[in-house]
């Protein structure tokens, strides 16, 4: 009896082994997804875990973004690796009915899928870790590089991510094993058998379920179209993600077979030949694979917006960082002025040159500033909004300037009649013939297409948020400031922007000796030095940027690998489908050809999903990357032209080698395909 169970120990990891390398067409697809995820898991954990980024300037920001993503990628890994298993044991469950059948045990079957798993992690852990030591120094090099940080550093890797790795990919490992141990320990070797003939479930009440999908879509895409910014920016995203999610879900699981329903009882149309069959067959297919064309579409979509984010913002980011700092250097005095205001101007330019510095702009305005609310073209204080019930009102910064301060400011030549204005923002024109101040309107006499005061990004059609308005003269703009709540005389501020450029230390000097002349003047308040949040910045949307990147590859990673194993079960399902069709008299060629129309159409319908959603997400996108100060939209529209392009294309040529997969199962019962001995 000894003698048996060691012949038998000695039998299953050979059997394992085997069975691994003949399911190849199952199996590969699922080492190189599993390889992915955990290289992608190992490197992060290294990076989040390099000593070196503590010690480095703003180091802190790229370990924080880096750290959300490690945690964001457990959350998405595990579902991936999760439906790949899902998929695997699938395409086995015939296989291993096949054993019962024969007679083996199920619990030595237990023992061999158990081998299989453990030559399966093996394979997966050592690749993974020995790629992610292999890359980590170019990767890391990578994320220096986007950050702006010093790339002249010591790397040494932390060893300890490589047992929480292994206990990571482990701990999925027996969490699929697990769930697969009790599928084939509760199904009857006959179900077992049937297993890879069974599509996904079609769902009851089709109308119902058709219906919410419409309400969920459509509501995700009015939400996305009228999305503004406000406090709940984040928080409307993501209800808008979630309905369209849920609207897609619903619809191609339940709306696509209602429609094909409706399609089927229109005899005169279904009862034609070539409608007949096409009908037919993707009543069929959408029965047995919506849910699937679902995730591939949700994927497509991900993968598509990640992508053009992480495109916009790298090509922005110089927009992004003029617009969070107009100006490196800003000086506030309180007042309308502090003396002399050439005096000043000159008395800069004279210690920029002694300090070798030179002074790109400056720029230097007295206005009175004040926080307001707008609905539509109408300005009011919070108390004010309150009284009118405003609720869809916006946030707006108001500045206030006599026409005299901004033709020096501009160097124009502009006349303004009392009851006239200047309107200026920072965002798209606003088209107003009039604008309001809490009780009293204004006529818009022109409105120019930039201020120096509030600078334009160069393609800018966002909603602005800074609007420069320009008064006739002081007594107009007393009255406007108090129509919104405030007083003028004691609201003023004098304001100079300056941008040296030069050596770091040569800047440095000069900053010192500015600081040290303008710091005893009348009325001082602030002296700003932000180059070094300009620095913070560049190094937090440097690391964001790392992590889009990678967030792209994972989405689609997830989309290509629901689209093979899609294939492949597409391709199991409909050899039987293939052999009947030659046995009601269709040749090959018409055999072919209806498959093919109907491939086409199924795997045609994410992509066209795809882009919709993206091109109705765009809006958004233009609203959400405001948060990040990315007004970019020209930039923003081109980047979703050129990546939607991209990843259409990508899909298609995924779509053709899978395919090849997919007629090889159909024509010749490629049982290995299939998943069996």
């Amino acid at each position: 009896m000894g003698g048996i169970m060691k012949k038998r120990g000695r039998i299953l990891p050979g059997m394992a082994a085997g069975n691994i390398k003949r399911n190849r067409r199952a199996y590969y697809p699922y080492i190189f997804v599993s390889i992915f995820a955990v290289f992608t898991y190992f490197v992060f954990d290294l990076i989040r875990k390099l000593d070196v980024l503590y010690s480095l300037p703003r180091g802190i920001y790229v370990v924080t973004t880096i750290q959300v993503g490690f945690y964001l990628l457990g959350v998405i890994m595990v579902p991936l690796l999760c439906y790949a298993n899902r998929f695997l044991i699938r395409q086995r469950k015939r296989e291993l009915g096949l054993y019962c059948v024969l007679g083996m045990e199920k619990k030595h079957i237990a023992a061999l899928m158990l081998w299989e798993n453990v030559f399966l992690y093996g394979i997966v852990a050592g690749v993974s870790v020995a790629l992610g030591l292999s890359l980590c120094r170019l990767l890391f090099l990578i994320v220096l590089n986007l950050t702006g940080m010093p790339v002249n550093v010591d790397f040494s890797v932390n060893l300890d991510s490589i047992p929480d790795t292994l206990l990571f990919y482990g701990a999925v490992t027996l969490l699929n094993l697990s769930v697969d141990l009790v599928q084939v320990g509760r199904a009857r070797p006959v179900e077992l058998m049937e297993e890879e003939k069974r599509g996904e479930k079609p769902k009851r009440l089709l109308p119902l379920w058709t219906a919410a999908g419409v309400l969920a879509l459509g509501g995700g895409y009015y939400l996305a179209l009228r999305t503004h910014f406000d406090n709940m920016i984040f928080t409307n995203f993501f209800v808008e993600v979630f309905l369209v999610i849920l609207g897609t879900y619903f619809l191609f699981t339940s709306g696509s077979i209602a429609l094909l329903n409706a399609i089927k009882k229109r005899k005169r149309l279904y009862y034609r030949p070539d409608c007949f069959i096409t009908v037919s067959g993707m009543l069929f297919r959408m029965k047995r694979s919506a849910a699937s064309l679902s995730n591939i579409c949700i994927f497509l979509t991900m993968v598509i917006i990640t992508g053009v984010c992480t495109m916009a913002v790298s090509l922005g980011m110089d927009s992004i960082l003029d617009h969070v700092c107009e100006k490196n250097v800003e000086i506030v005095f309180l007042g309308e002025a502090p003396g002399d205001r050439e005096e000043l101007g000159k008395r800069a330019e004279e210690l920029a040159e002694e300090n070798g510095v030179m002074l790109e702009e400056y720029v230097d305005y007295a206005s009175v500033t004040v926080d307001a609310l707008r609905l539509g073209n109408v300005f009011s204080n919070r108390a004010q909004a309150e009284e009118q019930n405003w609720k869809e009102a916006r946030n707006a910064e108001v500045l206030l300037m006599t026409i005299e301060e901004y033709d020096r400011l501009e160097g124009e030549r502009e006349t303004l009649q009392p009851g006239e204005v200047l309107l200026c923002s920072d965002g798209m024109a606003q088209g107003w013939e009039n604008v309001t101040l809490g009780s009293r309107s204004f006529r818009v006499k022109r409105e120019p297409d930039a201020c120096r005061a509030r600078e334009k990004a160069g393609s800018n059609n966002a909603d602005p948020y800074s609007y420069v308005i320009v008064a006739a003269d002081k007594g107009e703009l007393k009255e406007m400031a108090a129509c919104l709540g405030v007083e003028a005389d004691g609201n003023y501020l004098y304001y100079c922007g300056l941008e040296p450029k030069g050596e770091p230390e040569a800047i440095d000097a000069f900053l010192a000796a500015l600081s040290g002349e303008v710091s005893g003047r009348t009325g001082f308040a602030s002296f700003l030095d932000h180059r070094g949040r300009v620095a913070d910045l560049k190094s937090s949307y440097g690391s964001l940027l790392f992590v889009g990147m990678f967030f792209g590859l994972i989405f689609l990673m997830c989309l290509l690998a629901i689209l093979y194993y899609k294939q492949i079960s597409e391709g199991v399902e409909d050899r039987v489908n293939f052999e009947i069709m030659q046995k009601v008299g269709m040749s090959d060629a018409e055999i072919r050809r209806t498959i093919r129309s109907q491939m086409r159409l199924v795997f045609l319908l994410p992509l066209g999903a795809a882009l919709i959603h993206t091109l109705v997400a765009a809006r958004a996108l233009c609203v959400l990357l405001g948060a990040i100060y990315f007004y970019e939209t020209g930039i923003l529209y081109a980047s979703a032209l050129v990546v939607a392009s991209f990843f259409a294309a990508v899909y298609v040529v995924c779509y053709q080698q899978t395919s090849r997969v997919y007629y090889r199962i159909v024509r010749r019962g490629d049982g290995e395909t299939a998943g069996r001995p």
